[in-house]
């Protein structure tokens, strides 16, 4: 939907996931369609700091639910580092002062040791590999021909990142079957 009050465009619901594309002011498109960007955020208002925890500490299943009801998501723009905070039907924007703004406020504290995901996939036909994404270690890559050079590249990039201490976690899946995953459940 488009709102002419401010500019932006917002798209979503597929099934039960949220999908969000909309264009910032400055005309770049911002894509919301996973998990672990390094453009998005949430904040929580001060005065509900407090309930949300309480909510939290009463177990996982419910602590979900209770961030996402207490939680706004804010995003930034990386090509003139606009905050963009969606407000459920709309979308509101603030432009930095400066030019020289940084377009990665968002980022995880732990910046470039943020622990990453690694995925790889042979389907019969193609291959990929990805890890990363919002990092300087990130990569995306889908021309594979084979399966053996899919598992060559998933295991090369496993071990640097494990070596490093920046895996969150991986999996392998060669025709739709998990060959190796880390860590091992």
């Amino acid at each position: 939907m488009y709102n002419e009050t401010t500019g932006l465009v917002k798209t979503t619901v597929l099934k039960e996931y949220v999908l969000v594309k909309f264009s910032c002011k400055c005309g770049n498109i911002i894509y919301d369609q996973s998990d672990f960007q390094s453009f998005k955020a949430y904040i929580v208002p001060e005065q509900d700091e407090e309930d949300l925890l309480r909510e939290c500490s009463r177990g996982e299943e419910n602590a979900l639910d209770a961030f996402y009801n207490y939680s706004q998501a804010i995003y930034q723009c990386d090509k003139c580092a606009r905050l963009i905070l969606d407000v459920g039907d709309s979308f509101i924007s603030f432009k930095p002062e400066s030019k020289s703004y940084p377009t990665n406020l968002l980022r995880s504290v732990e910046g470039e040791k943020w622990k990453r995901q690694l995925r790889g996939r042979w389907t019969g036909k193609k291959g990929e590999v990805w890890w990363g994404f919002g990092v300087e270690d990130e990569g995306f890559i889908d021309t594979f021909s084979s399966k053996d050079e899919v598992e060559e590249m998933y295991f090369k990039v496993f071990k640097r990142l494990k070596s490093q201490n920046i895996l969150r976690d991986s999996f392998l899946s060669i025709e739709n079957t998990i060959v190796h995953t880390w860590p091992e459940e």
